[in-house]
């Protein structure tokens, strides 16, 4: 028997970073321009630029809700049913991008039975992707896909027609894997389905670029066949503003947690390059007994250090960060979540609160990220330990240096005053210098004067080695 659904609908909820932490001005408004971009992808070069001048007014704003279209949205090209409606919500970029296919031949949601074999979703998706010029949001995004079915089903039935819904919009679909759980809505019922790759062989940056290119959160929410499709559409455009919200909070979690894994590998690489810092510092006590220690190879050691620990301090920094976002927004899904709940009343949403309660997703990415930044934290305080013996010993070595060089102008000073005492005495002959009679006489002078400096130079070196005993 072929299944049918009425008005069969997909709504995207995308989002973008507006600024992330540490991003400058020209970086920001990049974001920009690529968010604008999937709104306007249609445009000249000319008039898009025109729009994204539009946005970037708002910028510097950091309000909760900023609708970027005076108009709230911009519609498809008639006669396609949907439109784009993009907000602004503090350090975010959301769109909701609304598509049910054609409107009828009077301009109204065309509320024909389709069949759900003829894969009406697997259009509907493709058609996005098209106006939004194949982009992907790089916090993340959520389908929601929905309709109304046109005779009464049992839940067996419903979940049966949800998963072939589920087939049409994932390539690599697998409903027992993917399947978080299943409740009630208002009047549907709900299926929350989520996809996301655990093993990637790319590693660093490259590993968020392709998670999210694979990574599927799907919401599937079906009504019955006795509610009216105007009653469907009012019940869920109720909750589009919640849906933003909700959804923004559990990939801003899902992103945060992903990203703290790339900053992990950072610090740990950081441990290992410093490594041979640490076994030298463990060698300098016998360096500085046998005076083999170069101050120059301290010096290069100290300004590898000081290199390595500015990027562990930056990378636990973010991770520190990483883990007050995951906390923030898991605190504001369970919020987000009982409000919803106000205004369905009787609604079985605990399918929704997996994500935040059990152990495995929002709970366990909290703990691990805090585990990490536990673990992670006594390196900093190693480094900074490094760097402060090793510049310790610096100034040590500096200061004996110094010292050294002082005593060895101080003797030159004592010889040559002595030397130029004794030569103040041809200075001081009133022969002729130019009488070739007297010349015998001058040079024994200042060969007496020469050995005077000499002997005053070493009578002072040993004064001052007797001194430094004491």
């Amino acid at each position: 028997m072929t299944e049918q659904i009425i008005y069969p609908t997909i709504n995207l909820f995308l989002y973008d970073l507006k600024d992330g932490l540490g991003e400058d001005e020209t970086k920001v408004n990049k974001n920009c321009e690529n968010f604008c971009r999937k709104i306007y992808n249609d445009l000249g070069k000319k008039e898009f630029l025109q729009k994204v001048a539009q946005f970037e007014k708002y910028k510097n704003f950091d309000a909760e809700d900023i609708e970027l279209l005076e108009s709230r949205t911009r519609e498809f090209p008639s006669p396609l049913d949907g439109y784009y409606y993009p907000l602004q919500v503090n350090d975010t970029y959301s769109l909701l991008v609304d598509y049910s296919g054609k409107l009828d031949a009077n301009g109204q949601p065309n509320d024909d039975v389709q069949n759900i074999d003829d894969q009406p979703f697997l259009n509907l998706k493709q058609k996005i992707n098209n106006l939004i010029g194949e982009q992907t949001g790089t916090i993340g995004q959520t389908l929601l896909l929905w309709g109304k079915l046109t005779s009464p089903k049992t839940d067996l039935e419903i979940e049966e027609i949800a998963q072939k819904c589920y087939t049409q919009v994932v390539n690599d679909y697998n409903w027992q894997r993917d399947l978080i759980g299943k409740g009630d809505l208002g009047e549907g019922k709900i299926f929350e389905i989520w996809y996301h790759p655990q093993n990637l062989e790319v590693e660093g940056k490259e590993f968020w670029n392709k998670f999210r290119q694979l990574n599927q959160h799907i919401l599937i929410w079906l009504f019955p066949e006795h509610i009216s499709p105007d009653e469907m559409r009012k019940q869920v455009k109720k909750l589009y503003q919640d849906f933003l919200k909700l959804w923004q909070y559990r990939h801003k979690i899902v992103w945060a947690y992903y990203q703290s894994r790339y900053q992990k590998r950072i610090l740990k690489q950081e441990y290992v390059d410093v490594q041979p810092a640490i076994q030298q510092a463990g060698q300098l006590t016998r360096l500085l007994q046998t005076n083999n220690l170069k101050l120059s190879d301290l010096q290069t050691t100290l300004t590898n250090n000081l290199i390595n620990l500015s990027d562990y301090t930056i990378a636990l920094n973010f991770l520190e960060n990483h883990s007050r976002t995951i906390k923030l927004n898991l605190y504001n899904y369970k919020l987000r979540l009982v409000e919803i709940e106000k205004k369905y009343p009787g609604s079985d949403l605990e399918v929704l609160k997996r994500f935040s309660e059990s152990e495995i997703y929002a709970q366990k990415y909290q703990l691990q990220v805090d585990a990490d930044y536990e673990n992670l934290s006594p390196g900093l305080i190693l480094l900074q330990n490094l760097n402060s013996t090793i510049q310790g010993i610096i100034d040590l070595e500096q200061t004996k240096s110094d010292r050294t060089l002082n005593t060895t102008i101080a003797i030159a000073g004592v010889g040559l005053a002595t030397s130029q005492i004794a030569s103040a005495v041809i200075l001081a002959s009133p022969n002729d210098y130019k009488n070739t009679e007297n010349l015998p006489f001058r040079v024994e002078v200042f060969g007496w004067s020469v050995s005077i400096g000499i002997v005053s130079a070493i009578v002072m070196f040993f004064i001052f080695r007797l001194i430094r005993r004491f």
